[in-house]
């Protein structure tokens, strides 16, 4: 029997017209590995909740969610908190204890099991994770992926049948976040374990999906193993739905006469692919730099390239500058920031990476103010940060922080952004210009009168980055801004981005998103040890990294080094073609 059984399920969300979901039947059977994507909004996250009924939104609500064929609603309570299992997107939002070992205790204890009990199960799950070194430390001294995988395992101890999970990675590193994957794909394939995933990093788990749900607009648009999802997709010429689709998948599908039996679909075919296309066209593959075709005869420059050329910048005209930073939380902690110097110019997008817990985002509260290192300084303008007056810095500079809950103290997305404006003290005319510029340029119209709490992760992204953009500040510093954005709202970040960098304005961005950095950063640089590495022009860093590069770089770099995002790509299947693809 299904493990569930959905059955033209519609919920609305209460003073909604619009239903958040519609005509929902599926079901998900024992041992499955659901891969659930589509746009910001379109429905994960409300259909994901409503796979666990402790966390249900509230709204109206019709169809029947049925579990082992019971009503999910009449599941008995202790059997629908152990054997049904959730873990957030933000890594924070689920621990509750002050040390590993009671967190992962914590879920035990609440159903009474006995203490020989509860360590039994702890000493074999932290051997199956590796978190035997960190089993006493601080919750608060893990990072990022630690704690995603400490959700992890609190939520494994309670031995559940079904894993739900909402975009997990979302605030992992590149690394972090294909580890924890693997764990799921692990879990899944050893104990049988039902995973369903709300996830937006599709090159990692489509392959390992036995069944994708491609949610639009509340509705389920498309269903079926992966490579069914893919070749429907394609063949239906779907454009917005083909955002959704591997990379690797969609420049195989773009080459003239590709079949869809054929379709790539993970790193090792897509390479394997490669070869085949290089060997077709080995007159004009080469192995080291472009001598048969040089960038200049790609027809159309990539967006990198033209933010590039458009806000170059000499290296004297700096916006922002630090200067031999040290920085400690406290007396006798490591220093997270080391010696840490470098420039940002004026005019550029520049992307700072590295790992979880490298200290990416404090680096980001040192130069917003909000932190004060022990040694060195932070120069804006040429000028120390600490001899500006507080209303000219705010005014000037544009801080994003992680978390997007902390921007959240009114009861619907409208007032938050019309009590933003009021504060900023606009001329009425310009405070309805912004209001309705930010509102249009992020697709907030559904959202304005939703209490911001219930509203998903990726909506919740967006509403943030428009409280800060509304102050139209000339340096933006972004903490994992396209964190729970699909791809064509990114791209629409990208161009907001591409209008603020005019003129003199500036932007760093820490990110993890390693394709949207490529596609769209002048500069990148990786923070490690407590210093800055870099910067240097962004195709090259992608181009010598290992880990922290592009799909496409790891797919085509063997044949065609400079071949970073799938622009690339594409302008060289044109120039190989002689046409437009």
């Amino acid at each position: 029997m299904a493990h569930y059984q959905i059955q033209d399920v519609t919920f609305t969300f209460p003073e909604q017209e619009t239903s958040s979901l519609s005509g929902i039947s599926m079901d998900i059977a024992e041992g499955e590995f659901v891969v659930l994507c589509g746009s910001t909004g379109s429905g994960k996250t409300t259909f994901i909740r409503h796979l666990k009924r402790e966390i249900w939104p509230e709204g109206k609500r019709t169809g029947v969610f049925r579990y082992d064929g019971l009503p999910l609603e009449e599941l008995p309570p202790q059997r629908a908190a152990s054997e049904i299992g959730m873990v957030f997107q933000d890594p924070e939002a689920q621990i509750v204890m002050g040390t590993v070992e009671q967190e992962l205790a914590f879920g035990l204890e609440n159903l009474g099991l006995p203490p020989a009990v509860i360590q039994r199960r702890m000493a074999e799950m932290v051997s199956f994770l590796g978190m035997e070194g960190w089993l006493r430390q601080s919750v608060h001294e893990l990072s990022g992926g630690q704690k995603q995988l400490l959700n992890l395992a609190s939520v494994l101890m309670l031995r559940p049948k079904v894993l739900l999970l909402d975009e997990p990675t979302a605030q992992l590193d590149p690394i972090a976040a294909k580890e924890f994957l693997q764990v799921l794909h692990r879990l899944n394939q050893e104990l049988s374990l039902t995973v369903v995933i709300a996830e937006h990093r599709l090159e990692d788990v489509f392959p390992l999906a036995t069944q994708v749900c491609l949610f639009d607009h509340g509705r389920l648009k498309y269903a079926g193993s992966a490579r069914q999802v893919i070749a429907n997709v394609w063949s239906s010429g779907d454009e917005e739905a083909r955002a959704f689709l591997p990379a690797v998948s969609r420049i195989a599908l773009l080459w003239p006469g590709q079949h869809y039996g054929t379709i790539p679909l993970t790193v090792k075919e897509g390479k394997t692919w490669m070869a085949q296309m290089a060997g077709e066209h080995s007159d004009q593959a080469t192995t080291g730099d472009d001598d048969v075709l040089p960038l200049s005869a790609i027809t159309h420059a990539t967006s990198r390239e033209q933010l590039r050329i458009s806000n170059s910048s000499p290296a004297k005209d700096i916006m922002l500058a630090c200067r031999s930073l040290f920085f400690q939380y406290e007396k006798d902690s490591p220093f997270l920031l080391h010696g840490c110097s470098f420039e940002v110019r004026k005019g550029e997008m520049m992307a700072l990476m590295g790992g979880n817990g490298a200290g990416k985002s404090t680096l980001l509260r040192v130069l917003a103010h909000l932190l004060k290192p022990q040694r060195g300084q932070v120069e804006l303008d040429g000028k120390p940060l600490s001899k500006w007056k507080e209303k000219e810095r705010i005014a000037r500079i544009g801080y994003l922080a992680q978390n997007p809950l902390l921007y959240f103290n009114r009861d619907t997305v409208r007032e938050l952004l019309e009590e933003r404006l009021r504060r900023l003290d606009l001329p009425e005319a310009e405070q309805t210009r912004r209001l309705e510029e930010m509102v249009s340029l992020f697709g907030l119209e559904p959202i304005l009168n939703h209490h911001p709490y219930d509203i998903s992760g990726g909506q919740q992204q967006k509403t943030a980055l428009a409280l800060v953009l509304l102050a139209d500040p000339e340096l933006l510093l972004l903490d994992e801004p396209t964190k729970g954005l699909d791809p064509y709202q990114k791209e629409t970040f990208a161009e907001l981005l591409k209008k603020w960098l005019q003129g003199s304005r500036t932007i760093l961005m820490v990110s993890h998103d390693v394709e949207f950095a490529a596609r769209h950063a002048t500069r990148s640089a990786m923070l490690f040890n407590g210093t800055v590495i870099g910067p240097e022009d962004t195709a090259s860093f992608f181009q010598q990294n290992y880990f922290y590069t592009t799909v496409i770089q790891r797919v085509a770099g063997e044949h065609w080094p400079k071949l970073v995002t799938e622009e690339d790509v594409i302008n060289r299947w044109q120039a190989f073609a002689g046409r437009s693809i």
